[in-house]
């Protein structure tokens, strides 16, 4: 059973936690700290798998507290829980917490909250992988858009849309801003999947002050990421998404699909540069290049970490709270068995334009992408076949 750790201060909150929890669910052991110094006594000598902690608290505060977890316990998640709007508060939090919750919470969002974490726990088994992406508060970005960001940010008229359009060309700038909208902290009815709306309602001061102050977006080290054989991922990925809008345009109206469409091919990858930078040579090694075929290289992925590359980038973005959508795309876009739906789906778009542009990237395949038996058979994919195909192909050959 998973342990989860509530830590605040005032006793009542504990309680109406705790019995909210144990009303909707037997699957937890649930576990109280009235302090920062009570919590940490616990993890000494219990396997914590989520500790959700206020950040105000007296002689030690909720920062300070998850900032000691992350390096003692760093395979569990983390998740910071507020009262106000205090922005420096929460500007440290993004450096050691996985998500924020906002008081009042309703017990239904706690739930969702906890139940997607322990959901996408069973994804990575291996507790050392499980503990060095747990440890990850930023991804490598690339240079020359962050610079571009900054630039933008400078100005004393940002332009939001542009500000929107860089962001939406990196794969972890987009992760990280969709990771604190979608946060209960922002208190926001709805889910959001696209950048464009993420930069709406975080503002320019919040962006500018997350890039800036708490160096929200790293830059990477380009000679790790050229070692690591992933000097192609950005590319692919934008290929990937655009494609997957393509195709979402060609199938549906719903504009706000499409653009997540985009945004669930940008990250479809994500758990690669997770691993290019805990792993750096595990891409380049001898023993994963010379095998061609892209499943004997998931089971690569499977020997080494016990879990896929689309696994891991699947774990992450649960445990930054992402829409499930987007996360459900992630972990499967190399699995066609998984795409059992009649109807248009997300992860039906990111898996077709996955298999198609690399298909189309790969020299030695002149014929690019042939649809098997079983997918001709499949009644979301064969109808649309056609149109999907032109889709990618007017992407891909401008």
């Amino acid at each position: 059973m998973q342990k989860v750790l509530l830590v605040d201060d005032n006793p009542n909150v504990l309680y109406s936690f705790k019995r909210t929890l144990h009303s909707v669910s037997n699957q937890w052991i649930i576990l109280t700290a009235e302090s920062a110094a009570d919590a940490l006594e616990i993890i000494s000598h219990e396997s914590v798998d989520i500790i959700i902690s206020d950040l105000r608290m007296p002689i030690m505060d909720g920062v300070t507290l998850l900032g000691i977890v992350a390096n003692q316990s760093p395979s569990t998640l983390r998740i910071a829980i507020t009262g106000d709007a205090d922005p420096v508060l929460c500007q440290q939090a993004t450096l050691v917490a996985h998500q924020f919750i906002a008081k009042p919470i309703e017990p239904q969002e706690l739930t969702r909250i906890i139940n997607q974490a322990v959901g996408v726990s069973s994804l990575v088994m291996k507790a050392d992988v499980k503990k060095a992406i747990l440890k990850i508060a930023n991804l490598p970005s690339q240079p020359s858009l962050y610079n571009q960001l900054l630039a933008e940010l400078n100005k004393p008229d940002v332009d939001l849309d542009y500000l929107a359009s860089v962001i939406s060309q990196d794969i972890s700038m987009t992760a990280k801003i969709l990771q604190l909208v979608n946060s209960a902290y922002f208190g926001l009815a709805r889910e959001v999947k696209e950048v464009s709306q993420a930069v709406f309602y975080l503002g320019v001061e919040t962006i500018r002050d997350l890039s800036l102050s708490v160096h929200l977006f790293s830059q990477f080290d380009q000679a790790l990421i050229a070692r690591s054989g992933l000097g192609n991922l950005w590319d692919h990925s934008l290929r990937v998404a655009s494609c997957s809008r393509a195709i979402a345009a060609s199938s549906i109206s719903d504009k706000k699909i499409i653009s997540g469409a985009f945004t669930a091919g940008l990250l479809h990858d994500i758990g690669k540069l997770i691993l290019g930078t805990t792993a750096p040579d595990f891409y380049s090694s001898k023993k994963y290049l010379q095998v061609e075929d892209k499943f004997q290289n998931l089971m690569q992925e499977k020997l080494e970490f016990g879990s896929t590359h689309a696994d891991i980038g699947a774990y992450l973005l649960g445990s930054w709270g992402l829409p499930q959508e987007i996360i459900n795309a992630v972990l499967t876009h190399h699995s066609f068995e998984s795409q059992k739906r009649v109807e248009f789906t997300t992860s039906m778009a990111v898996w077709f334009a996955n298999a198609y542009v690399c298909d189309f990237s790969n020299e030695t395949n002149t014929n690019g992408f042939q649809p098997s038996d079983d997918m001709l058979k499949n009644q979301a994919l064969a109808p649309r076949l056609v149109s999907w195909n032109k889709a990618c192909d007017q992407i891909l050959t401008k």
